[in-house]
Formats: structure tokens, C-alpha cells, sequence
């Protein structure tokens, strides 16, 4: 297996996305909870940025912010009623003009599908979360959080809305929601805590993108149908599982948390969805399978390019082993180089909400157990 390993978003092939998208156009209206001509749809995605002493840049090929705006193309969503702003587009005053303009369009009873991917970042003190614009830094500020809960209260037409983001810090816009929300009913799905950077990959995303496709390894009961629910806890065990991060789910007022997202292709064996490691090439890779055919696999590698997948046999899988360290366990927390002497307060899937000996609570994050060690002797 040749392997191309890139810094960031490792992406599934955009052809094949589309043509799974296409077969399942016509059959899925009669079976989902949300309708294309009542949806509306504003993403923004930025790879790279003005100020790139302050914010590193990502790939530009096979984006999946791109692949998610095509989705809902195929969907038959009016193009009038999807917004997409893509790095040098997506400016501050761009964006803080147009989504109150876009919001205000819709009718009641509409839905509203919000995304956003790029750099999210703190303000110095830390009680301020913002998604990095394409000008962001010096004198201009990114996207506050909550202005954007403050806008969908303000200018939404609609009654329902779903909130989406691949980014550090992200879920602080789930807070907001719990926070702000009163007229519009929320869903908020996140790739990381509000306390957590997020890694750069695709991970988060291209689960998104497989739920709302109804790939068979996104139907995790196999009963052939993909709810909002099980889509989030999917996303929760691969973010946990192949990034170390917590993911944020959460709904207020009458958004039902078991939206039917749409159906699923059928499951052909119960292994499929499997989350596994795999020795290739001498070494062991987070994996998850995608197909069985007898005692073969067909393996997806997280982070890697559709082009690594393969069919492996059943003596090159294990089950992964992870370190959980137990609630009120003193130990040390990597944090930029340095170890930190921690306390374990929560853990959830592998990763572990910890307090920092010392300092304030405004310092507490999620973290995995690869920042973690036991605490050591030092006298």
C-alpha cells in the first residue's frame, strides 16, 4: 500500500460522493424529516487566510465543504437558497452582512442548515470564541459565536435550525444555542468541546457527509434509516476514536433529536461500521471497515486518501486498546511541550476532561490519553 500522508483533510473521491448523492435524490424525499425546497443552506469554508503568520493554511484539492454544498445541489435545494463562501470570499464584513440578508428570506416552518469550517480561536481572557474570516487578525475580528445564534434569532424566518461546525473551540456554538435560543429551535453538532482545538482533518465532516448520504456504515442499528441521533453518535465515536477529541450534540426546544435524516443503504454484515486497527506495512492504523466480502475487509484508514483503502484479512485486525485513566486520578497533561501536573474530572469514550493543579477552572479541556501520563516522582 503506497501511502501519501498530507498535513490535513484526508477526503473520500468527490465522483463517487455525487453519484451515491444522485441515487439517493429520488427516493429520499418521501423519507426524511427535512425538505429540500424548505431548507436553506449557508456554509463557509476557509483553507487558507490573509494573515498566514497567524493562521496556518490547509489543501484546497478534494474539499469536503465543497462536497457537502454539492450534496445538497443533488438534494434539489434551490440554488437561490444555498450560500456558499469560500476562503478570499468569506471576509468579515462579507459575512456579517450577508447572513442576516440570507436569514430574513426564509418562510415559517423552514429549516436552516448552517456549517462552517476553518480556524476557530479564543480571545486573550478565553471567554470569547470566534471562527477565523478570511481577513481575521490585526485589527479585524473573526466570527463571534454568538453573534451568529443572535442573528438566527433575530432574522431567521424559519422555526428550525442546524448548526454545524469543523473547527477548534467549535462547541461553544452549542453553548450559545442553550444560551441564546429562544425562538428558533436548535441542533448543534460540533467536532470538538468548547474547550478543545480540533485536529485538521476531515474526519468529523466526512461523517457528516455519510450520514446525510446513507452510507450503509452510518446505519449503525441497520434498520435502514439514518436519524440526527444516531448520525451524532457516530460522529461522537469516530472523533473519539480516531482524533482524541469530544464532539458536542445537542438540541433545544422542539428539534427532534431523532430527525430522520434519510435512508441508509442496507448493511450486508454486521461488521461493517467496525472501528479497527489494522497492520499494514509493519505498522498498526486506525481503520474502519466499509465492506465485507467473507473473510475479507475492505478498510477505510482515518486521515488517509480514499486511494490507501484495502482488503485485508481478518489476522491483520485488532481491536483498538485504549489508556482511561479513572475520574479522580492525579496525573501529568502535555499542554505545548510542558507537563502539567492534572486531575481527571470526566471521561467519555477515551477522552478525559481534566483540571490543571494550580489554575482556574477557565484552563480545563478535553483531552486524550496521548497528552496524558502518570503522574511522576520528581524528589
Amino acid at each position: 500500500m503506497r501511502r501519501h500522508l498530507l498535513r490535513s483533510f484526508r477526503t473520500l473521491s468527490a465522483s463517487v460522493l455525487i453519484l451515491v448523492a444522485c441515487a439517493l435524490s429520488q427516493a429520499a424525499p418521501a423519507t426524511r424529516d427535512w425538505q429540500p425546497r424548505r431548507t436553506w443552506v449557508y456554509v463557509v469554508g476557509v483553507l487558507k487566510w490573509q494573515h498566514r503568520d497567524m493562521f496556518d493554511s490547509f489543501p484546497q484539492t478534494n474539499r469536503r465543504d465543497a462536497q457537502l454544498v454539492e450534496y445538497f445541489r443533488q438534494q434539489r435545494v434551490p440554488e437561490e437558497q444555498i450560500m456558499f463562501l469560500k476562503d478570499t470570499q468569506a471576509t468579515s464584513r462579507r459575512v456579517h452582512n450577508s447572513f442576516p440578508e440570507f436569514l430574513s428570506k426564509a418562510g415559517p416552518d423552514d429549516l436552516l442548515f448552517f456549517y462552517y469550517t476553518g480556524h476557530g480561536y479564543k480571545s486573550d481572557d478565553a471567554r470569547t470564541t470566534y471562527f477565523a474570516t478570511y481577513d481575521a487578525g490585526n485589527n479585524v475580528d473573526g466570527w463571534v459565536t454568538d453573534s451568529i445564534v443572535r442573528d438566527i434569532e433575530k432574522n431567521f424566518g424559519g422555526s428550525r435550525a442546524m448548526l454545524v461546525a469543523d473547527t477548534c473551540y467549535s462547541g461553544d456554538l452549542a453553548t450559545q444555542t442553550q444560551r441564546l435560543g429562544r425562538r428558533v429551535s436548535y441542533a448543534s453538532l460540533t467536532s470538538s468541546s468548547a474547550s478543545q482545538e480540533s485536529t485538521q482533518n476531515w474526519t468529523f465532516t466526512e461523517m457528516l457527509l455519510a450520514g446525510f448520504q446513507g452510507r450503509s456504515f452510518a446505519d449503525i442499528d441497520g434498520d435502514g434509516e439514518v436519524t440526527l441521533s444516531e448520525l451524532a453518535e457516530d460522529i461522537k465515536e469516530d472523533m473519539a476514536f480516531a482524533e482524541g477529541q469530544r464532539s458536542v450534540f445537542v438540541t433545544t426546544g422542539n428539534f427532534p433529536a431523532g430527525m430522520l435524516i434519510g435512508p441508509a443503504q442496507q448493511k450486508i454484515n454486521p461488521q461493517v461500521s467496525r472501528r479497527v486497527e489494522v497492520r499494514s506495512e509493519g505498522d498498526w492504523y486506525k481503520a474502519r471497515i466499509f465492506d465485507v466480502r467473507g473473510n475479507r475487509y475492505h478498510v477505510h484508514y482515518y486521515g488517509w486518501e480514499d486511494s490507501d483503502d484495502e482488503w485485508v484479512t481478518a489476522t491483520q485486525i485488532r481491536s483498538l486498546k485504549t489508556a482511561a485513566y479513572p475520574v479522580g486520578a492525579t496525573v501529568e497533561v502535555n499542554w505545548e511541550g510542558k507537563w502539567y501536573a492534572a486531575k481527571i474530572l470526566k471521561v467519555e469514550r477515551g477522552v478525559h476532561l481534566i483540571h490543571y493543579v494550580s489554575y482556574d477552572d477557565g484552563w480545563d479541556e478535553w483531552v486524550s490519553d496521548k497528552r496524558i501520563r502518570p503522574q511522576r516522582n520528581w524528589n
